[in-house]
């Protein structure tokens, strides 16, 4: 009985060990040019067949920089020892300092739980500290101005041959594009991968939220930034909803119903058909 206990208490300090996150900062580059924007990639890794939820990292003492945006995207892996799990965030920066200064992240506060923790547990990073110059010029700036005054002339005359064919075919707008790889995404649903199916919804969600409503995070994003933005609060609870869905279908081993796949991608759909904006036409008729 007590070697039966003493392989259950090896057992679970071996998933402890395992679970725990481990963070690394690395910078685009240690020279940043004031005015112009740099990236800091922050990864945090864990090992274990536990399901752990990773927030966004958040500066505390930001200096000389502004945050312009933040994206994030998992993986998980089988390896030694358990699934190996990576969440990586690409943080956007704007250098504001003046050459000659630096750029300080200061702390940086992480948090995870694990799906038994009824809190995040928060730790603060040592952050990293930039060095700021100003930009230079290429040594060859006559070959190049001369290569920029070529090419100007080729465009005005290549834009000159199809002015026509370009205002017959307008651009394609965000909701439009997003309709189209939503309707890629229903060759996984048919093929059987659900995973990847789930994966993708939720990947196009997160990506469209970003790009129309500059929603960086949603899981942070609550009803106090959504009254100040004007997006409605509903349709934040509801893509939640959708995006935890979808976490469940590919980290926990949840087995989705024929309807919970189709309400993923209706919900989707339908907010892009909803935002779509309406191409006025040749019969239209216009009051004044």
């Amino acid at each position: 009985m007590r070697k039966t206990i003493y392989i259950i208490a090896v057992f679970l300090l071996a998933l402890s060990v395992y679970s725990e996150v481990k963070w690394e900062i690395l910078p685009e580059s240690t020279n940043v040019v004031s005015q112009k924007s740099t990236q800091l990639k922050m990864t945090a890794t864990w090992t274990g067949y536990e399901t752990i939820s990773v927030r966004t990292p958040r500066f505390k003492e930001l200096k000389g920089a502004l945050v312009k945006d933040i994206v994030s995207y998992n993986e998980s892996k089988p390896g030694a020892g358990g699934t190996q799990h990576t969440a990586t965030y690409v943080i956007d920066l704007l250098v504001t300092n003046a050459p000659g200064t630096v750029v300080e992240t200061g702390l940086i506060e992480v948090m995870s739980r694990g799906l038994e923790d009824s809190e995040f547990s928060s730790s603060d990073l040592a952050g990293v500290t930039l060095n700021v110059r100003s930009a230079r010029l290429p040594w060859l700036v006559i070959a190049a101005a001369a290569a920029i005054i070529f090419a100007a002339a080729l465009v005005f005359v290549l834009k000159k041959k199809t002015a026509k064919k370009s205002a017959a075919q307008p651009e394609q707008n965000l909701e439009e594009e997003y309709l189209a790889k939503l309707e890629e995404s229903k060759e996984l649903r048919l093929k059987g991968e659900t995973a990847a199916y789930f994966g993708k919804c939720e990947e196009l969600l997160r990506s469209y939220l970003r790009a129309k409503y500059s929603i960086a995070d949603l899981d942070s994003f609550g009803e106090k930034e959504a009254l100040e933005n004007g997006v409605d609060q509903r349709m934040v609870r509801t893509a939640k909803e959708v995006c935890a869905l979808c976490f469940n279908v590919r980290y926990a081993g949840y087995e989705p119903s024929s309807m919970e796949e189709k309400r993923a991608y209706d919900f989707l759909k339908e907010l892009l058909i909803r935002n779509k904006p309406n191409r006025q036409k040749e019969t239209d008729e216009l009051y004044i």
